[in-house]
């Protein structure tokens, strides 16, 4: 059994029923609405974000029911961005599956994500919980900026580690950030610990991009869910690649520089890119660099004070460096 198997055997039952009202809240008299929102929450996913936040909730002594709809609410809004991002992207495989753009086209998926971000603060606002629902409101708007600052460094060669970070921060982590923060939030713990919280989910969700993005370059396609070399052949620069060419030699530089102005990127490209990323060990650097941020999350958690309750919450941040897909 996995780590995050025997993760999710801890809230099980929670669990069951954050997927039961993912299915009944996203119910819509519009068929196609429905078809496209029970494909991509039916499409698999590790339900990471959820999660989180029902294991912090658990580990601050929760034991009221808003953890359910708002576990709720932060899958549909990642839900939401994903479907916005494959448009953006191209993509045609989301979760081992065809995406829902290739399916149902560009304008029915666009929309179908906006009634994902509409549900999420309907359902938010529906808790009561006013501190919750601005932490969500917040977040909603930096992830709206992570993805708009990514789509303007797309083939941008001069993309900084600083910046290719901040994309990583607002477009992924901020959520698991807030997923965390919001299950002391719920049990009212003091403000150092729901910061810690918050500091855990955050390392945790960089350390978890920054592994997404090297297994771009490795991973099998069947266990990873998406198409191998997708940010390659959409022109996003990652951390490897922003290793590499920085300790490149002019040569290879130069290849690599080449390679990303070419807009007709093939599959022997690809090939090429990869040998050049692990010449000069550049997925070997972002693995250290996320080695480092799960020390950080790890680090966060002395601020709460019962050692058994951080057990879990451990696990999970070993779970993020382990995983192969």
């Amino acid at each position: 059994m996995s780590s995050v198997d025997s993760l999710l055997d801890l809230v099980r039952e929670d669990m069951d029923s954050v997927e039961k009202m993912l299915i009944s809240s996203a119910s819509s008299e519009v068929d196609i609405l429905e078809e496209i929102c029970h494909h991509i929450l039916n499409s698999g996913g590790k339900r990471l974000r959820p999660l989180m936040l029902l294991l912090t909730a658990k580990s601050c002594g929760y034991t009221g029911n808003k953890h359910i709809s708002l576990a709720c609410v932060i899958e549909y809004i990642h839900t939401a961005t994903l479907l916005h991002d494959d448009v953006i992207d191209q993509a045609e495989v989301r979760r081992g599956n065809s995406s829902a753009n290739k399916l149902w086209g560009n304008q029915s998926t666009i929309l179908a994500g906006d009634f994902f971000f509409s549900k999420a603060f309907s359902i938010a606002i529906e808790t009561g919980d006013q501190k919750a629902l601005k932490l969500i409101a917040t977040t909603a708007k930096l992830i709206a900026e992570g993805e708009i600052f990514q789509v303007s460094k797309t083939d941008d060669l001069l993309i900084s580690e600083e910046d290719y970070l901040y994309i990583v921060k607002n477009k992924t982590a901020i959520l698991l950030a807030a997923a965390a923060r919001i299950g002391g939030i719920l049990e009212k713990v003091p403000e150092k610990t729901e910061k810690a919280l918050e500091d855990y989910g955050l390392n945790i969700g960089i350390a978890f991009q920054i592994m997404d993005d090297v297994m771009d370059y490795y991973s099998n396609e069947n266990d990873f869910g998406k198409t191998i070399g997708k940010d390659f052949q959409e022109g996003s620069i990652t951390l490897p690649f922003i290793a590499a060419l920085k300790k490149s030699s002019p040569e290879d530089k130069s290849k690599l520089i080449k390679t990303m102005q070419n807009k007709n990127r093939d599959s022997q490209e690809l090939n090429n890119v990869i040998n050049i990323i692990n010449k000069y060990q550049g997925n070997s650097y972002a693995i250290n660099i996320a080695k480092n941020y799960t020390k950080k999350a790890i680090n966060a958690l002395e601020n709460i004070a019962d050692q058994e309750s951080r057990k879990p919450l451990i696990e999970l941040a070993e779970f993020i460096m382990e995983r192969k897909s």
